[in-house]
């Protein structure tokens, strides 16, 4: 509840928690950091989840344990172990509509001190189409491949030694709409992971562990013309690595956690007139002790330290105590940040196709002034003595206070009020026009933004046969600086129809461009007999909106909306035996699409899928 995936400009998904948009959330596999984020976000489908066991969440700035890009959370993929001695061998198949096909197989091995872990997935899909009267489809057809292999071996009783690595690899068809030409090429993506870790038990109550880990992300497409001539290329190139020293103990109900590392960054993108680097220093600490025998306290606190940036101090602090057996009350408030990302200090991009320039705002004073001395600029809106000067890191508080009821062994309930405010917002502004008339853009802290709001959730279980459960989020999400200019100044809005101005209200303010204010789901799964299972899904969203529609750059009542929609999934399991299973199922049952603004959407899907565990 209140975890919505959205699309983005380059048409990956990301997730947006809480309001807080996805950019602001961290993605780990196994706690080690993911790269390539191209436009902000992270791209979720270059997961594969053969392997993973389970999914953590932690909502709300974590920057005190895991530093930037943790300002809205953390999603943290962990993968599966091995507990007891022997093999196991999971093979997995799946066909659906679009032609999609995933198949997969996953190894796990244990023996005395050594535990093995190799999985392999494959997906194709010939992608789909929603708008037939233009020349594109809406996802091209592409075809990924992932691989991951982890070990951990018990060197002695006291010292563990594991080791990973990843790769995956994608291939999909590349096109554009230049008038009525069609430009066509290939769009290829490359990823490896790797990394090691040794745990040394020194004594009963303290363990220390040193890891390094490095990470690649690597993109290459081009565009060509009818007649084979090359009309546009792009690559990114994406590295990180890191080490980092943990200690944990516990002494006397305090379990605490101090770590310290380095990483060292860097990027090589075609929009840059060189090669991006980001050294970091850190070191942090967090404390999880039990009060008076109640009161469970976590207190956290992080320092970084980068090279070439301001340093940042990030603090966490959460409450937990029973009212009762059945009722427990949660709170937390801790700090976050996000430094401006690569792309907002060095991006000197100019769109081949339309025209417009974006410059990031380490080089946007230089490249200015330049164009203007060259007679470039027709127009200048903001003084280039106001870009002289580097980003400030966007920052957050966010404050979480919730319960949680089990009056029985049937019912559940939990509630959750939360705040985040973030500060220093960074986007992209209006600087000059060129003298063609086109814009140049460039990079600014500007707002402050702000979303509250309440989550509730429910679940019923009254045997083993059935189980219900159900969610609800209302969230307001406001730019702090409209809400003070509705407050203290009259503002206009076009009549869609008209196109004469009218005055608005103060409740005409709807919020922040791609914020549903109401959300819901309801997860239904019940076991028909021994061998037989049924699951559905359904998800509520509210209607939104992606951009201004009448003039004035903001989203008011008034505006264009994406109307709220509904999507149900459903899925029947037939257990042919406790180690094989066949699946049928249909995902959007509804059929929904909006082909103009919600891309990741295909309609309704078919598909089966198989899955064989062998154990030895």
């Amino acid at each position: 509840t209140g975890i919505v995936s959205v699309p983005t400009r380059t048409g990956a998904k990301g997730l947006q928690m809480q309001g807080l948009d996805a950019s602001y959330t961290a993605i780990l596999l196994d706690g080690c950091p993911m790269v390539g984020r191209s436009f902000g976000a992270l791209d979720l489908n270059r997961i594969s989840l053969t392997d993973i066991e389970k999914i953590e969440i932690i909502r709300g700035a974590s920057s005190s344990l895991y530093g930037s890009n943790a300002l809205g959370g953390v999603i943290n993929l962990i993968s599966k172990d091995k507990v007891k001695d022997g093999e196991n061998m999971e093979f997995g198949m799946k066909y659906g509509t679009n032609n999609s096909f995933n198949t997969n197989v996953l190894y796990l091995y244990k023996k005395g001190r050594v535990q093995l872990s190799n999985s392999l997935d494959y997906y194709k899909t010939d992608g789909y189409d929603l708008i037939d009267s233009d020349l594109l489809n809406t996802i091209n057809p592409f075809s990924n491949y992932s691989f991951r292999s982890k070990i951990k071996y018990d060197l002695t009783n006291k010292i563990i030694l594991k080791a990973n690595t990843r790769y995956f690899s994608q291939e999909q068809e590349n096109s554009a709409e230049q008038g009525n030409n069609l430009l066509e090429g290939k769009s290829n993506i490359n990823e490896w992971n790797a990394g090691a870790s040794l745990n040394y038990l020194m004594f009963n109550d303290f363990s220390s562990e040193a890891e390094i880990y490095t990470t690649n992300y690597k993109t290459d497409e081009f565009l060509e013309n009818l007649n084979g001539s090359l009309f546009d290329e792009n690559y990114f190139d994406h590295t990180l690595l890191q080490s980092e020293i943990r200690n944990n103990f516990n002494f006397k109900e305090v379990n605490g956690i101090i770590g310290f590392g380095m990483t060292k960054e860097k990027l090589d993108r075609k929009d840059f007139s060189s090669i991006a680097h980001q050294d970091l220093k850190f070191i942090y600490g967090q404390l999880d002790c039990l009060a008076f025998g109640v009161v469970d306290i976590i207190a956290g606190s992080r320092y970084d330290n980068y090279s070439n940036y301001a340093t940042e101090i990030s603090n966490k602090l959460a409450l937990g105590f029973p009212i009762s057996k059945q009722l427990k009350i949660n709170g937390s408030v801790g700090t976050g940040f996000k430094i401006p990302d690569f792309r907002q200090r060095y991006f000197d991009f100019t769109n081949s196709t339309i025209g417009y320039t974006v410059l990031g705002r380490e080089v946007a004073f230089n490249r200015l002034t330049t164009m203007q001395n060259d007679g470039m600029l027709q127009s200048v809106f903001i003084p280039f003595s106001e870009i002289n000067s580097p980003l400030k890191s966007e920052s957050s508080l966010n404050i979480n206070i919730g319960f949680k009821f089990n009056p029985n062994k049937e019912l559940s309930f939990d509630v959750n009020v939360f705040k985040n405010e973030v500060v220093n917002l960074i986007e992209a502004q209006l600087v000059a026009t060129k003298s063609n008339s086109l814009p140049v853009f460039s990079y600014f802290n500007l707002n402050q933004i702000e979303t509250k709001g309440i989550e509730f959730n429910i679940g019923f279980r009254p045997n083993n046969k059935l189980e219900i459960k159900g969610g609800y989020q209302l969230l307001y999400a406001n730019d702090i600086d409209v809400k003070n200019r509705f407050a203290n100044e009259a503002v206009y809005a076009n009549d869609l129809q008209t196109l004469e101005s009218f005055k608005l209200g103060v409740n005409d303010y709807f919020g922040l461009f791609n914020r549903s204010r109401h959300m819901g789901n309801v997860k239904f799964f019940y076991q028909i007999n021994d061998k037989i299972t049924l699951n559905n899904i359904i998800t509520y969203r509210s209607k939104y909106a992606l951009n201004d529609s009448n003039g004035n750059n903001i989203l008011d009542n008034y505006d264009e909306f994406i109307e709220g929609y509904t999507l149900c999934d459903i899925g029947i399991t037939h257990h042919t035996t406790s180690l094989q299973s066949i699946q049928l199922g249909v995902k959007n049952i509804f059929n929904f699409t909006n082909p103009e603004y919600i891309s990741n959407i295909s309609g309704r899907l078919y598909y089966i899928n198989l899955n064989i565990t062998i154990n030895n």
